[in-house]
C-alpha cells in the first residue's frame, strides 16, 4: 500500500498542469507504460461491449503461443466452413483455403478481419469454443475481473456467438490488457501497420489499410492500437502513442461517432503528454558494471539490465529515484547470456516505485582444469592472473 502511496504522490505533486481532459464518450482511461500506473479515468469500471478491440485479446493468444513455439509463422492454417461464414470486416477466407499464420495475424490487426480471428482461434485450440475458454482464462490471469469473451472477433451476440453468457468489457480492463499485449514480441509491429496485402499477386489479392487511419495519420507519436465498432458498443478505440520516454495507452468506448472517438482519444493523450514525463533511469544497452566470476574461463562478467528501466513523473516534479542494484559478490560459472543474475530497483524514500532484471551480457563457460591449476598457481605466488 506505501507503495502505491508513493506512486501517486510521484503522479499528483509538481507544477500546475492542463485541465483534467473533457470528453463525450461514456468510459475512457489513460494508462502509462513504464510502471503500469493509471493516470486518469473516466467510468473505468463501467460494463460495455468493446466489439473488435476483442482481438486484442485474441492476438494475445497467438503470439504467446508463437512464443512457446507452439506454431511457427510460417505454418500454414487451413480455413474451415465457421470461419468463411463470419460476417463484417474480412478478407473473404475460403473453405479448404489455406493461409500462413503471420498473413491472418497481420488481416487480424490492419485488416481487422472478423473470418481471420476464427481461422487463427481454430488453429490453435482445435475449436473456437476452446479458444475463448482460454481467452477468458487469460482475462482472469491478468486480473481483468470485468471482462468476459464469448467469441474471438467481438462480433454481436446474435451474429456469432460461441459461448453462453455477454460480451464486455471495462476501459479499465481494456488499458490493462493493451498494457500487456505491448510486452510480447511482435504486437508493437503488428498493431502499427499501416498496410499489408494478403495473396499478393494472386487471384482474391486484398490490400489491407489499417482500421486505426485516422490516429494512425493523425496524432504525433501515435503507433496502435485497435479500433472496434458495432452498434451495441459504439465507436471504441484502444490507441498508444510514444514520445520520447514515455507510451501511454488510451482507451475511450462508446463514443458515437468515429469523429468523436478520435477527438476524444487526443484529449485524453494530451493531457497525459501535456502533464508527464518518462524518466530512462537505465539503458539496456548501458553495462551496469562488472561482476567478478569464479571458475570461468574469464573472471569478470558484464551485466545489463534486462530491458529500460523507466518511469513517469509528473512534470516539474522535484522526486528523483534513486538507483539500488542487488548482484551477488560473484557469479559461478558456467553463465549464458541473458541469466538473470540481480535486480536494480528506483526508490524514492525508501520506497520501490520500479524495478528491472539484471542479467548476463555474454557467455562466460566454466574453467577448464588446467585453467583452475593455472589460476592456483599463479595466485599462490601473487599474481592476478585468469
Amino acid at each position: 500500500m506505501r507503495r502505491f502511496i508513493i506512486l501517486a504522490l510521484i503522479f499528483l505533486l509538481g507544477v500546475t498542469s492542463i485541465a483534467q481532459p473533457l470528453i463525450n464518450s461514456p468510459a475512457a482511461v489513460l494508462l502509462e507504460v513504464n510502471n503500469g500506473q493509471i493516470l486518469w479515468e473516466k467510468n473505468p469500471e463501467e460494463k460495455r461491449q468493446i466489439a473488435s478491440i476483442t482481438k486484442i485479446m485474441t492476438m494475445i493468444l497467438v503470439l504467446e503461443a508463437l512464443e512457446r513455439g507452439q506454431f511457427s509463422l510460417e505454418d500454414m492454417v487451413t480455413v474451415s466452413e465457421d470461419s468463411k461464414r463470419q460476417g463484417g470486416s474480412q478478407i473473404w477466407l475460403e473453405t479448404g483455403e489455406t493461409m500462413s499464420v503471420n498473413d491472418l495475424l497481420y488481416s487480424l490487426a490492419v485488416g481487422s478481419a472478423n473470418d481471420s480471428a476464427v481461422a487463427l482461434a481454430e488453429f490453435h485450440s482445435g475449436s473456437e469454443s476452446a479458444f475463448v475458454e482460454k481467452m477468458n482464462q487469460k482475462a482472469l490471469e491478468l486480473g481483468l475481473t470485468s471482462t468476459h469473451f464469448i467469441n474471438s472477433n467481438g462480433l454481436p451476440p446474435s451474429s456469432h456467438r460461441v459461448l453462453e453468457g455477454e460480451h464486455y468489457s471495462t476501459a479499465k480492463d481494456v488499458a490493462l490488457m493493451t498494457f500487456y499485449a505491448y510486452k510480447l514480441p511482435s504486437f508493437a509491429k503488428l498493431v502499427s501497420t499501416y498496410e499489408y496485402t494478403v495473396r499478393p499477386n494472386q487471384k482474391g489479392e486484398v490490400v489491407l489499410y489499417n482500421y486505426n487511419k485516422l490516429f494512425l495519420r493523425g496524432y504525433p507519436g501515435a503507433d496502435g492500437v485497435k479500433t472496434g465498432m458495432i452498434e451495441a458498443s459504439g465507436y471504441c478505440l484502444s490507441g498508444s502513442a510514444i514520445r520520447d520516454d514515455l507510451r501511454l495507452i488510451a482507451v475511450v468506448l462508446g463514443a458515437k461517432s468515429n469523429n468523436e472517438r478520435y477527438k476524444d482519444i487526443v484529449r485524453v493523450l494530451d493531457y497525459g503528454f501535456n502533464n508527464y514525463q518518462g524518466i530512462l533511469l537505465a539503458d539496456k544497452e548501458i553495462m551496469l558494471k562488472e561482476v567478478p566470476v569464479s571458475h570461468g574461463k574469464k573472471d569478470k562478467l558484464l551485466v545489463y539490465p534486462r530491458a529500460n528501466l523507466q518511469v513517469t513523473l509528473k512534470k516539474g516534479t522535484d522526486l528523483k529515484p534513486d538507483l539500488e542494484m542487488q548482484v551477488s559478490d560473484y557469479i559461478k560459472a558456467p553463465v549464458k547470456k541473458g541469466d538473470i543474475v540481480g535486480l536494480l530497483r528506483a526508490k524514492i524514500d525508501a520506497e520501490v516505485v520500479a524495478e528491472m532484471e539484471v542479467v548476463a551480457g555474454e557467455e562466460i563457460e566454466k574453467a577448464t582444469l588446467w585453467q583452475e591449476i593455472s589460476r592456483s598457481f599463479y595466485q599462490l605466488l601473487g599474481i592476478n592472473k585468469v
